[in-house]
C-alpha cells in the first residue's frame, strides 16, 4: 500500500472517530425530550438525505442477487442493531460511558475479521486486544445501579452487531463503493427503523425541544451520513481489524465533549479506563509502522 493512500486511510479514521465521539453527545441531547428508539429511528431516517445524494452517481451500479444478503445483514446489525442499542445504551449510562463501552468493538472486528475475512493477527494486536479488554472490565465494574449494568448490556450487544457488519463491510467494499454499500444498507435498515419509530412514538410520550431537533439533524446529517461513509471508506482501505483498533479516539472525543457541552463527571474508574484502551492506539500506529517498513 503506497503511503499516500494510507495516509488518506488514516486521516478519515480521525474525522470518522470524531464524528462518533460527537454522536453520543448529540444523542444524549436528542433524547432529552424523545424516546431512544425513536431518536435512533430519526437518525438513520434523516441519514438517507445526504447518503443518496453522495450515491447519486452511482446509480447505474447494480447489485448483483448474490451479494444483496451482505448488504441487508449490514442494513439489519450495522444500522438496526447497533443504533438502536447504542441509543439505549446513551440513554442508561451517559454519552461518554456508553462510547468508552463501545471502545470494546476491536475485539469484536479483530476476532471476527480473523474468522471470515482470514485477516492476520499480529502478537501486538493481541496485546492491543487484551489492553482493551482490561479498560472495558475497569470502568463496567464501576457501573453503580441497575440501569448502568443494562446500559452496558445494551452497548455490549451493539459492539457485537457491528463488529459483524463491519467485517461483511470490507467483503463487499472490495466490489462495490463504500457510499453504495452505506446507502443501500441504511435503505434496508429502514424495514426495521420505520415500524420501531412509529411504535415508539406511539407508545411513549414526545417533547421534542429546539436542541433536541438540531441534534437529531445533526445525527441524520454528520453521525449516520458522513461519519457512515467515511468509515466505510477507511475499511476498503485498511483492514478491519486495524481500523477498529483506534476506537480509543471515540471515547476521548466524547469524554471532551461530553464535559463542554453536558457538564458530565467522571469517576476514576472511567479515567482508569480510557489510559487502558487508549494504549492501542499507540501500540497498533507503532506496529503499521514496523511492518510498512519492513516490506
Amino acid at each position: 500500500m503506497d503511503t499516500a493512500r494510507q495516509t488518506k486511510a488514516y486521516g478519515l479514521i480521525f474525522i470518522t472517530f470524531f464524528i462518533w465521539g460527537s454522536v453520543y453527545v448529540a444523542g444524549g441531547i436528542a433524547g432529552n425530550g424523545m424516546p431512544s428508539f425513536l431518536v435512533a429511528s430519526l437518525r438513520c431516517l434523516i441519514s438517507m438525505i445526504p447518503l443518496w445524494l453522495m450515491s447519486a452517481k452511482y446509480f447505474p451500479i447494480r447489485i448483483e442477487r448474490e451479494d444483496m444478503k451482505y448488504f441487508f445483514m449490514i442494513g439489519f446489525l450495522g444500522y438496526f442493531v447497533t443504533i438502536q442499542s447504542i441509543q439505549l445504551g446513551i440513554l442508561l449510562t451517559g454519552s461518554s460511558m456508553a462510547s468508552l463501552i463501545n471502545a470494546l468493538t476491536p475485539v469484536a472486528v479483530t476476532i471476527l475479521a480473523a474468522l471470515i475475512l482470514k485477516e492476520r493477527i499480529t502478537p501486538v494486536k493481541i496485546l492491543c486486544l487484551i489492553l482493551a479488554l482490561a479498560g472495558t472490565f475497569v470502568i463496567t465494574s464501576g457501573a453503580s445501579t441497575q440501569g448502568e449494568l443494562l446500559g452496558v448490556l445494551a452497548v455490549l450487544t451493539g459492539v457485537i452487531s457491528f463488529g459483524t457488519a463491519s467485517v461483511l463491510m470490507r467483503k463487499v467494499t472490495a466490489k462495490y463503493p463504500p457510499v453504495v454499500v452505506t446507502t443501500v444498507s441504511m435503505t434496508l435498515s429502514l424495514i426495521f427503523n420505520i415500524p420501531v419509530a412509529v411504535a415508539s412514538a406511539l407508545t411513549q410520550p414526545v417533547h421534542p425541544n429546539a436542541a433536541g431537533i438540531i441534534a437529531l439533524l445533526y445525527l441524520g446529517f454528520v453521525g449516520s451520513g458522513l461519519g457512515q461513509v467515511t468509515w466505510t471508506r477507511a475499511l476498503s482501505i485498511l483492514p478491519a481489524s486495524t481500523c477498529s483498533l483506534f476506537y480509543p479516539l471515540q471515547p476521548l472525543f466524547s469524554a471532551l465533549l461530553g464535559a463542554l457541552l453536558l457538564h458530565e463527571t467522571f469517576k476514576p474508574a472511567f479515567f482508569a479506563g480510557l489510559i487502558l484502551i487508549s494504549l492501542d492506539v499507540v501500540l497498533n500506529t507503532l506496529e503499521t509502522r514496523r511492518q510498512a517498513e519492513g516490506k
